[in-house]
């Protein structure tokens, strides 16, 4: 048997063990900062009514499943019944893909999740996702910049990438398209202040001023996963300098004092009594 032969049939032979003992297994690492929300995609267009998914801790527990149509969202431990708080109010399940969300991270939701579908889709993934701590709140003085950091490095690992204020798109960063796009908004709010970092997606406001705050939000994402993330940014109206302020209230105590004793000197040199 030739190179070529051999070749083909150990893909015939991969591609048949695949079918029979179920689907390669993915590896994805995800890094997120607590607070974000991040979803875990499924690849899945669309379930099946024979599809079977169960989301899983590292530890086997499940946390999430679907089957025969019939979405499910577990906090409790099946080992000893006692519930598991962590994920309380946090989970979401995408009914159409599977797909799912897991809100406002903290440290103890870091590990692996396993996803396992069984059915028409035959899919297995593990996501090591780690939590790190990350920039929630800037505050800033009218004037001076307000720079919304992305958190990562480079964006190549990254399909798209949106900022917001509010409702309104601020900037885009499309990876398909190579494109770099900056919004204003109709008021003409942020007109000329916006820069856009092109290795990190980072966004500086410039010249910053008391109706710029408010939150931001972040998007993020590529075929494996979507982050949210929301930055509340605080600008306040700038004052006199302190070292202003402390000459102020020196010239208050003593200048008055200074005047007086003048005052009094200059008097006294004028008056001069005469003897008779």
């Amino acid at each position: 048997m030739g190179n070529v032969e051999t070749f083909i049939f150990i893909c015939f032979c991969s591609w048949s063990l695949a079918g029979v003992f179920g689907a390669a297994e993915v590896s994805v690492s995800v890094s997120v900062m607590k607070g974000d929300s991040v979803t875990l995609h499924t690849n899945v267009s669309e379930l099946q009514s024979d599809d079977i998914i169960d989301w899983m801790r590292e530890d086997k527990l499940i946390i999430a499943n679907v089957k025969n149509n019939e979405y499910e969202i577990k906090n409790n431990s099946p080992t000893n019944d006692v519930p598991d708080r962590s994920y309380e109010d946090r989970l979401e399940l995408n009914h159409k893909t599977g797909s799912l969300t897991i809100k406002n991270i903290t440290s103890q939701h870091e590990g692996t999740y396993i996803l396992d579908i069984r059915g028409r889709h035959l899919i297995s993934k593990n996501f090591t996702v780690t939590v790190h701590g990350g920039m929630k709140n800037v505050s800033v003085m009218t004037g001076e910049s307000i720079i919304l950091l992305s958190g990562v490095l480079e964006i190549r690992e990254y399909d798209l990438i949106l900022w917001k204020f509010e409702d309104h798109l601020m900037a885009k960063i499309s990876k398909r398209t190579n494109q770099f796009l900056l919004y204003d908004s109709a008021e003409g709010k942020f007109k000329g202040r916006l820069k856009l970092n092109r290795e990190a997606g980072d966004l500086t406001i410039s010249d910053s001023r008391s109706t710029d705050s408010g939150d931001y939000h972040l998007h993020m994402s590529n075929s494996e996963y979507t982050l949210q993330r929301t930055i509340s940014v605080s600008v306040k109206v700038s004052g006199l300098h302190p070292g202003y302020i402390a000459l102020i209230c020196v010239c208050v105590v003593f200048v008055p004092v200074l005047v007086a004793l003048v005052t009094y000197y200059c008097c006294k040199g004028k008056y001069h009594p005469q003897f008779l």
